[in-house]
């Protein structure tokens, strides 16, 4: 998980003229005011690092903590004590609501929350952030409440993204709950083309509870869960086994015991708690949150349209692309015969009694997953259109580029079948090559092919595809290269454009068949001539309609060399000038 935007800027301590250039970058990608960003990163600094002991409980015993206060890292060798129950540390704070998760009373909670109940920009920061908390409340308090956990781990997305579920982070981390690609995919959110679930609302909280549980299940606390979910689960465990002590309060007090910014993180996610049960305490008893975000799910065929769903639903396009984040084209995924899609409830009853006559009137489609080797146009072919009207259908730009194994949407047509490429010759290395377990293919190189591209595909080394075709590691294969690959049996080759061994015939390079051959392509014959006495270079060019350039470059010699009697010199002339030349 990644740092909040706010809280990145508390790296300022470390390295100010480094995180500046972050903190706006990740200000701006949010729709945060660059300046407002940094001063409440700033405050929050201040309000965090107070110079005493910030740990040291304050008042009497009342509230139930869940582990020993934390020690200075001079003080490990001091005996632990009982857990104790602390008093509210203030009057202001007497009789306050607790949430689901545990809190500690220390100077840290006490500042952040004070910053929040008495700083002007800290409360409209609050506001703000608890107005929006509406849309998506029920749905994850919900959520977490069937799979067992606390409710209010809902704070953990307001510190993350303030509940926005296109936030992206310039590292890459996604959505409300901002998962990263590897740990979404952990979670079963898929990422393609089509569709980033990170962004789904209710996808990306399935998943975040299903992380929750496994952090919780391996840490059995929940500060650490909460760091953890910060600061990774592995770089933690890294800390605990270094201090030897499970214990977040002390780990948060001792040298390098762990980031800052992941200290301030869990006790920032505590404080959004705490004033959300509390509203009148921190100004907020008018607040009047946005209402939930009202949708119905209804199944649609996938690949159909945006723009035809949402005249079915008598609303605009972006509009309904609000409601469904998830998708990041202007079409549903082709690769499933029916997505769930939401519809706003007020717009549900509309679009079920137009949808059954627009969809009527729609063109049915296929699905083409993309193989290695292909290209679009390719696909256009096989399906009776063209590479233009195929990346329209797919909402694609004239040059993107599309990778293997991507799912595209086709005409509903009996698709042709693949073409054999037109190079049923190919010409190979004057060495054999043979393997008991290997079988023997031709990839027909397209643009952007790479040696190690290709090698990596067919599970062969780049020294191995370079032995076998003559070819070099350090220069660019071209479009119309044709190589020849032994591929271990473990790769299945229906995902790839291939030629067998036994549709292709195979010639030494350089050899007399070989030359033969691209010659005869040209309607050319290739012969040895022998020279008789005033024969030059120029008159053969011209009594055989060639250049004197082609005849010195056939022959290995210079333009300017003179012929000698009876000297044979190789001529590539046209097939009805064969016997002439033979003579």
């Amino acid at each position: 998980m990644r740092l909040s935007p706010i809280f990145a800027g508390l790296l300022w301590i470390a390295a100010p003229s480094l995180l500046l250039a972050q903190e706006q970058a990740e200000a701006l990608d949010e729709g945060i005011d660059v300046a407002e960003a940094l001063r409440l990163a700033r405050v929050e600094l201040d309000a965090l690092d107070v110079g005493e002991d910030p740990s040291e409980p304050i008042g009497a015993p009342a509230i139930a903590v869940e582990s020993t206060p934390p020690l200075l890292s001079s003080d490990l060798s001091a005996p632990a004590r009982a857990p104790e129950r602390q008093a509210a540390p203030a009057p202001w704070l007497e009789g306050i609501a607790l949430p689901d998760i545990p809190i500690r009373w220390d100077r840290r909670l006490v500042e952040m929350l004070e910053y929040y109940r008495d700083n002007p920009r800290g409360r409209g920061h609050i506001r703000a952030w608890m107005q929006r908390s509406g849309r998506y409340e029920g749905m994850i308090r919900r959520t977490f409440r069937e799979a067992g956990l606390p409710e209010d781990l809902l704070y953990v997305a307001m510190v993350e993204s303030g509940y926005d579920p296109t936030v992206e982070s310039p590292a890459g981390a996604m959505g409300m709950w901002q998962f990263v690609k590897a740990t979404g995919s952990d979670y079963d959110l898929e990422v393609n083309r089509w569709v980033d679930e990170r962004r789904s609302p209710e996808q990306a909280t399935r998943a975040a509870a299903a992380f929750f549980e496994d952090l919780h299940g391996r840490l059995g606390s929940w500060p650490l869960s909460l760091a953890a979910f910060n600061m990774g689960y592995g770089a933690l465990l890294r800390s605990i086994r270094k201090y030897n002590s499970n214990d977040f309060w002390l780990l948060s007090r001792v040298e390098a015991g762990l980031p800052y910014e992941t200290i301030a993180y869990v006790h920032k996610v505590m404080a959004c708690a705490i004033i959300a049960h509390n509203p009148e305490r921190f100004g907020l008893g008018d607040l009047q949150k946005d209402p939930p975000v009202g949708t119905t799910l209804v199944q649609v065929p996938g690949g159909t349209g945006l723009g035809r769903l949402a005249r079915a639903a008598s609303m605009t396009q972006e509009a309904l692309a609000k409601h469904n984040p998830e998708l990041r084209r202007k079409r549903l995924p082709p690769d499933v015969r029916q997505y769930p899609l939401r519809i706003p409830n007020d717009k549900v009853e509309r679009f079920r009694s137009r949808w059954p006559q627009l969809q009527a009137n729609r063109a049915s489609h296929g699905v083409h997953v993309l193989r290695f080797g292909e290209r679009l146009r390719d696909v256009a072919q096989m399906y009776g259109t063209t590479e233009v009207k195929l990346r329209r259908l797919n909402d694609l730009s004239r040059s993107e580029q599309v990778q293997p194994g991507t799912r595209l949407k086709v005409p509903d047509v009996e698709p042709k079948a693949p073409e054999t490429p037109s190079s049923a010759i190919v010409g190979v290395p004057d060495r054999s090559f043979a393997y008991d377990d290997r079988r023997h293919v031709f990839y027909h190189v397209i643009p952007g092919d790479r040696l190690d591209s290709i090698a990596r595909f067919f599970q062969v080394s780049s020294d191995e595809l370079a032995a076998w075709n003559d070819v070099s590691s350090d220069a660019r294969l071209h479009s119309g290269m044709v190589l020849q690959l032994f591929v271990p049996a473990s790769v299945d080759l229906q995902h790839a454009r291939v030629v067998s061994a036994s549709q292709v015939e195979t010639l030494v390079v350089g050899s007399e068949p070989f030359l033969d051959h691209h010659e005869e392509q040209r309607d050319r014959v290739r012969v040895r001539y022998r020279v008789k006495d005033g024969d030059t270079l120029r008159s053969l060019s011209k009594r055989f309609d060639l250049s004197v350039g082609s005849i010195a470059r056939i022959n290995g010699f210079s333009r300017y060399t003179k012929l000698q009697p009876d000297n044979r010199v190789i001529l590539y002339v046209p097939s009805d000038q064969a016997a002439r030349a033979r003579r």
